[in-house]
């Protein structure tokens, strides 16, 4: 299992402290592997999750909605984060509920009470680990793409040893191996119908013995060894 990601935000860092080490043993007691990461300001916390790479790793974010912090959950949604959040404070005053619902928070802890906050930091790892995320994210010398599952067709080799996706808006072309991103993908519905093609099942819309055609038209050869591979997953996703 790869490891859960953890991100806490709290302005005061005794707090943040406190509850990064409660969050950790936590996670140890669960057997649950967790890397985490910690801000004593919003306006760290924002630049880094910002960023696509860091906030497409993000499993968890738990945020005291002081100083700013209540836009950064706000910022991360609008930026596409669909990660658990969890608001943690001392204040019970309605407009830092509504922020925290308005962003889609999984719950909201009051401080001073440890035994709810293990409670709902222990479901939110459970919800954490279910989260089934619906995108993969690229990149290649700087440049960074998050790219619906749903829009992918397939991907193929390129020059250079690059692979290129090819999607509903285009393709992509980054650094990375077939075998890899079979490895990553099968359970998200892709297979692999040749050594060169990686190919989404919702794609599919004619298969023959030698070749799949996708519902874009584009043609693509089935391997004489993958043919038995691409009639059984079909036949589990119900396509066939």
């Amino acid at each position: 299992m790869e490891a859960l990601r953890i991100v806490i935000c709290d302005t005061n860092p005794a707090e943040l402290e406190r509850y990064a080490a409660a969050c950790r043993a936590i996670c140890e007691r669960k057997q649950l592997p967790a890397l985490f990461a910690k801000f004593s300001s919003s306006q760290a916390l924002l630049f880094e999750m910002l960023d696509p790479a860091f906030a497409a790793a993000a499993s968890i974010l738990v945020l005291e909605p002081f100083n700013g912090c209540e836009m950064v959950a706000e910022s991360v949604r609008l930026a596409g984060y669909d990660g658990i959040i969890l608001y943690h404070s001392w204040t019970t005053k309605k407009e830092y509920f509504y922020q925290a619902f308005d962003a889609g928070a999984y719950n909201y802890i009051e401080k001073g009470g440890a035994a709810r906050f293990d409670a709902v930091f222990e479901s939110a790892l459970d919800a954490a680990a279910r989260l089934e995320r619906h995108y993969i994210f690229l990149n290649c010398a700087g440049e960074y793409r998050q790219i619906d599952l749903r829009d992918i067709s397939y991907f193929e080799p390129a020059l250079n040893h690059m692979i290129c996706v090819w999607y509903k808006t285009g393709k992509f072309l980054f650094q990375d191996s077939l075998s890899n991103l079979e490895k990553r993908l099968k359970s998200h519905g892709f297979v692999r119908v040749h050594r060169s093609y990686l190919v989404s099942l919702n794609a599919v819309y004619r298969v023959s013995f030698d070749q799949v055609t996708l519902v874009n038209g584009k043609r693509v050869p089935v391997g004489r060894g993958n043919y038995a591979a691409l009639k059984e997953a079909l036949d589990k996703w119900g396509r066939i």
